[in-house]
């Protein structure tokens, strides 16, 4: 039964996830440059979609968490995660105002959810999140702009998750993203749908990494 009732509020949550990514994504292409013209949330198919995987990581999280204030605080994560990477998809970018304030949300939570759950560390939340936006910052340099401001200021929200899991998380989180994007863009190169010079968002990416290492 309570596997049930949180695969409902994963509906609940995919449905507001991809509702309020549509009314950012107006907004955006409206008030600013955009660096993608992506039209995948305008597809009528994505809405089922998105509350099915929602659905599934909520339902994931109540068998990966006894307690329930954990999964509800890492639902977080998957909420602000799908709103964030529909947006990333089609604009190629990261609203930081979203980011800020999940970050401003998770943070308590997982504090609040360390004293009910003897499995999180506040200590390693702090070294995580400010460890991941350190790496990512480090990359975005070096890659020169291939990976942008809006991944390394997620990276900090996704090390707060990562870091309260295990140090250990980090480093797969990162191994994850990386690999699964590869793989996209080596798919894109083989069916011809990009070339070397060609930008995809790598937001999803991270975010998936991070899911991957937090639900094994």
């Amino acid at each position: 039964m309570r596997d049930i009732v949180f695969a409902l509020v994963g509906a609940a949550s995919g449905y507001k996830a991809i509702t309020r990514a549509r009314i950012d994504i107006a907004r955006v292409r409206v008030a600013v440059e955009t660096f993608g013209e992506s039209h995948f949330t305008d597809t009528s198919v994505v809405t089922p979609i998105v509350v099915a995987i929602n659905t599934a990581l909520y339902f994931l999280l109540a068998h990966r968490f006894d307690h329930d204030l954990t999964v509800l605080t890492f639902g977080v994560l998957v909420g602000a995660g799908m709103w964030l990477s529909l947006i990333d998809i089609d604009t190629h970018l990261l609203p930081r105002r979203i980011v800020y304030r999940t970050i401003a949300v998770a943070m308590p939570l997982l504090v609040l959810s360390a004293f009910f759950d003897n499995t999180g560390s506040v200590f390693g939340m702090f070294v995580g999140g400010f460890g991941m936006w350190c790496m990512l910052r480090v990359l975005e340099v070096l890659s020169r702009g291939d990976l942008g401001g809006g991944d390394v200021g997620l990276g900090g929200l996704l090390g707060l998750y990562l870091g309260w899991v295990s140090y250990e998380a980090i480093l797969v989180g990162l191994i994850a993203a990386f690999f699964v994007g590869g793989l996209f863009a080596v798919a894109l190169l083989v069916t011809r749908k990009a070339n070397r010079n060609t930008h995809f968002a790598f937001g999803p990416f991270l975010i998936v990494g991070t899911l991957v290492a937090v639900l094994r």
